[in-house]
């Protein structure tokens, strides 16, 4: 069981996730030559991928040659009712794509599973956009251990309520968008920068740190085993001041977390979720027979 950020920040957002069989794309705001070059440097490859599911509509997360791209190789879109209409007005020929049978709407909150086992939770996030999604998703195998991943990207603020449903993650990948002196300092309009720092705008690395100290303060075991850094400004952002902002946090030697940080001109390393899980896995049968 892999995670892979394909695209991260204002350019395009995809992200992979891939169990050997079958894989899964979350949000495609990129070309599918983009998508075929970035799924053959992680190591994938498109004739495993069973659908798309999308977190909204803004532009660098959906892209219309591989929505057609995608009506051509029969991958099914998962998506809210609002993205459908977003879309259409912008491309009529999503009407052609939703006829094929290819288009499956999610509601708020509630569960669906696109393949067995894979059972998506889309949680309503704060953005300027038509309707924006979060997700949980848990893969739960009779064979094999559970794997459950967050995935929390363009979203101006949080509260408690959305992240007591991002707790016990194997991954979570939660978006550091910017930094605030640099955006506060930046040339920007005024107006754009007052959006994006607003409660509709995207998250700030001192914003997601909260966000993690938040789940600290239920338990280190609450935190995810691997956190991704996603969604970073190329302008008022930086790998580095994104790890910066988590040095503290990290000091605490209680806390056990692996980090990436995702970049909008490389392809991110696959994540493997199997490592832990497969041992935790071992050491339940062996409890239990």
């Amino acid at each position: 069981m892999r995670f892979t950020t394909l695209a991260s920040g204002s350019r395009g957002n995809c992200s992979i996730i891939d169990d050997g069989q079958s894989s899964f794309l979350i949000d495609g705001g990129i070309s599918p030559r983009t998508l075929e070059t970035h799924l053959k440097i992680s190591g994938f490859t498109p004739q495993r991928l069973r659908g798309l599911i999308l977190t909204h509509t803004h532009g660098d997360h959906w892209n219309q040659r591989l929505l057609a791209y995608c009506a051509e190789k029969k991958i099914p879109w998962y998506l809210h009712k609002t993205h459908a209409r977003t879309i259409y007005d912008q491309y009529p020929e999503f009407k052609a794509f939703y006829e094929s049978g290819l288009v499956h709407f999610y509601l708020p909150n509630t569960r669906f599973e696109t393949a067995a086992g894979w059972y998506w939770h889309p949680v309503n996030i704060s953005h300027d956009s038509s309707e924006t999604f979060g997700f949980r998703l848990d893969i739960k195998n009779e064979q094999g251990p559970c794997v459950s991943i967050g995935y929390l990207a363009d979203l101006g603020i949080w509260d408690k309520a959305l992240a007591d449903q991002f707790t016990d993650l194997d991954l979570l990948a939660l978006e550091f968008n910017h930094d605030e002196k640099l955006q506060k300092n930046s040339k920007r309009p005024e107006f754009l920068i007052q959006r994006i720092m607003g409660d509709e705008g995207h998250l700030s690395n001192d914003q997601a740190v909260s966000f993690l100290d938040y789940l600290k303060s239920l338990g280190v075991h609450k935190l995810p085993k691997h956190l991704v850094q996603v969604h970073l400004s190329e302008q008022c952002n930086s790998p580095e001041h994104a790890q910066a902002s988590l040095k503290l946090f990290l000091k605490d030697s209680a806390i056990n977390m692996k980090l990436q940080t995702a970049q909008a001109k490389k392809t991110s390393s696959p994540i493997n979720l199997l490592e832990r899980n497969l041992f935790a896995f071992a050491e339940h049968l062996n409890e239990n027979y």
